[in-house]
């Protein structure tokens, strides 16, 4: 059902059809189609009945005193329990019934106080992934996740400063650092591992999306150092 501006549902209007949720919530559907979600309880303070109208001034309560508060609130709580994205925020806040405006001003308060910080959020996702997974996999999830590209590559470059100014003697790419990384925690013996050995090590850094060139190319240096 698509959801209209809630300006447009603070006009008088009849609630043509009132859906149980869950055992305390219930979704009001207005007669344009538009919709929200009360709690049981409030049905009653407010004196919502299916087929009924209800007055603009209860609607306009219901969207200032109800709504945007609990829309506020409910990304605070999301917030408190993991960063996440502008895009992820949304997701949630579609998904538990509120209307694109109400979304829209809890996702613009959260904004107001730097709560949500999609580069911050993406830095932080590489730095914390980089060492696991391979900078293709790690930019399709940020992707999915709602980042922008523009905003990844803003991230990467940030995050590729600081490797560069706490480890200056690093050589080789984010991704074969990565793979490095992998081997090491695998307890690979490159002097005495067999063609099985290598071949099953390769397959499973492919699987975490790392190019063939820079497994090769690790493999190899450690190959030449013992």
């Amino acid at each position: 059902m698509q959801e209209k501006a809630c300006g447009e549902w603070r006009r008088r209007m009849i609630a043509a059809e009132i859906l149980r949720m869950t055992d305390r919530k219930r979704k009001i559907v207005l007669e344009d189609e538009s919709s929200f979600v009360l709690y049981a309880g409030e049905l009653r303070k407010y004196h919502i009945r299916e087929g009924e109208e209800i007055p603009e001034e209860v609607l306009e309560e219901i969207h200032d005193d109800v709504l945007v508060k609990r829309a506020k609130l409910r990304c605070m709580n999301l917030l408190k329990t993991s960063d996440r994205t502008v895009h992820q925020l949304r997701d949630r806040l579609r998904h538990d019934g509120y209307p694109e405006e109400i979304a829209e001003k809890a996702l613009a308060y959260v904004a107001s106080y730097h709560y949500t910080d999609d580069e911050r959020y993406a830095e932080n996702y590489i730095r914390h992934q980089s060492g696991r997974k391979s900078r293709k996999v790690i930019v399709l999830e940020l992707e999915k996740k709602g980042v922008d590209s523009d905003v990844i590559r803003e991230a990467y470059s940030a995050v590729g400063q600081e490797n560069q100014a706490n480890a200056p003697f690093l050589q080789g790419s984010a991704d074969v650092g990565a793979i490095r990384k992998l081997v090491r925690k695998r307890g690979y013996d490159a002097a005495h591992a067999s063609w099985d050995e290598q071949q099953k090590l390769t397959g499973y850094l492919m699987r975490k999306g790392f190019e063939a060139a820079d497994i090769r190319s690790v493999l190899r240096e450690l190959q030449g150092q013992d």
